[in-house]
Parts: structure tokens; sequence; C-alpha cells
């Protein structure tokens, strides 16, 4: 069910299904929270989930700004657990939102009880910054299709390409079709929020169990900079999908839904 309130100032919207203890899920770059879709079915029969709009996406609102920041998103997600009362919360967060994630438990570790970090980054490395940099400019230059697809090109790991192009076009064609579609400067400002974040260095304050999920072919953030991450974390277990894309949860999404899940029982209190 959607739902709305207020938070850090601005409305937040999200997704609220399921019971148990809490589960936040953070998208990332451009991307509604709907689009945990296929994930929420698997962990709603465990967890209470909340799936966000980050500010700039979905239904949340889409405040205008050069640039919104990592920091600002973290504020957002905690201003909304205030407002539902949430004292911690399980988190898993992709790419973008698993950035927003580490800041979350780096700056606020008494709110996070346990955190998947999924195809994400703890800073930009230089292909990373310069992919960004491409899509950033060229939204808004692009038609829709042209953009959709380069997108594509960059997220999805070549040998799933090479198999299933009907996957991407019928995932093209329901992108296309979303009902809210972001603001071409709402875009543009979540990409300078990943263009400033830098939080390598405060990564081993990590004291949440930490799960690193990746794909060892993503183009987008690679392999190695993950496995830097997860060694910089105390403790924390990386999980590695081979033949994996920047969206290896949505090319094998069974495995990667039993890998997270079985991390997030294991951790759960009761």
């Amino acid at each position: 069910m959607t739902k709305q309130c207020k938070s850090n100032g601005i409305t937040i919207s999200y997704e609220e299904i399921g019971s148990g203890e809490p589960l936040i899920l953070l998208m990332g770059l451009g991307a509604p929270g709907s689009k945990w879709a296929p994930h929420i079915a698997a962990y709603e029969k465990h967890f209470h989930v909340y799936a966000l709009d980050n500010r700039g996406a979905g239904l949340s609102d889409k405040p205008v700004a050069y640039a919104y920041t990592i920091e600002d998103m973290a504020k957002d997600t905690v201003g909304m657990m205030d407002a539902l009362g949430i004292e911690s919360a399980h988190f898993n967060g992709i790419s973008m939102g698993g950035a927003i994630a580490q800041y979350l438990a780096v700056h606020y570790p008494e709110r996070v009880r346990s955190v998947i970090l999924t195809n994400t980054f703890p800073n930009c490395c230089v292909s990373f910054r310069r992919s960004i940099e491409i899509l950033r400019e060229a939204n808004g230059q692009l038609d829709p299709v042209t953009s959709q697809r380069l997108t594509q090109w960059i997220i999805f790991a070549q040998p799933f390409q090479e198999e299933h192009e009907d996957f991407m076009l019928e995932s093209e064609l329901k992108d296309m079709a979303y009902e809210h579609p972001m603001p071409s400067y709402a875009f543009k400002a979540q990409c300078n929020a990943i263009l400033g974040f830098d939080i390598l260095k405060e990564l081993p304050k990590i004291k949440a169990p930490t799960l690193v999920a990746a794909g060892d072919k993503d183009l987008f953030v690679p392999a190695a900079v993950s496995e830097a991450m997860c060694n910089a974390i105390p403790g924390a277990q990386l999980y590695m999908a081979k033949d994996g894309g920047h969206v290896q949860h949505w090319e094998q999404l069974e495995k990667y839904n039993q890998v997270t899940l079985d991390f997030l029982l294991e951790h759960r209190d009761s």
C-alpha cells in the first residue's frame, strides 16, 4: 500500500506491506521504490517492508536544486522512521540506495539492525564517475527510448543482454509507461548526489552485520570496488554473483532473493 509522510521538510512516499521486524528498502538512481516489487514478494512473508521513493523519484517531493546529497536522502529516511515510530530497522540499498544505507550505518548506527549493500559504491572510481556524468548530461538530450537503452547497456551484464533481450524490452516498456516520470532536473540532482559521495574512510565505523552483494561483470561499479568496500567493513560478508551485472538482483532474481533473505533471517531478533 502506498503512503506518504512528512520527513526532513519534504513529503516522502513509500510502499508498506508485510509484518514482522521493519525492513527498509532504498532504490537507486532515477528509480521509484516500486522497482523493489520482485524482492518484496520474498521479503514480505517475514518482514514489515517499507520501500521508499527517494527525493526526486516516484511520488516523493522533487525539490528544485542543482544537487541533492546522500546525507539529504539519509535524513529523509531517518525522518520517515521517526514519523512512523520505527526505532531501528534492517536495510537493503541498491546502488545509490546502498550509498544511503552506508551513510545510515556510519552516522546513525543505533537505527540500523543489519544492512545489505547491493551493487553499490563507497565513492566514485574513474569509470563509474564518467558513466554517471554521461547519464547526467544525456538526460533530457536523448529521446526516451535511446536513453533507456543506454542505461540498460550499462547496467545489464553482457551475457544477460545476449540471452535475454526480451526481458530488457519488456522492462523498457514498463519504465516508459510509468505514470510519474522523473523530471530531468531531479535526475541530475541525484547524479550529483552520487558524484559528491565519499565514505570509504569511514566504513570501518560500521558495526551492523553487513552483506555486500555484487556482480562480477558489473560495468557500472567494478567488482574490485565491491570487494574493497567489503574488506573495509568489519566482519562484512561478500556475495558475488557469477556473470552478474549492476542489476544482478534482477538477472538472477531467485538466487539473489534467497541469499539476501537468508542473511536477513539470520540477523532477525525473533
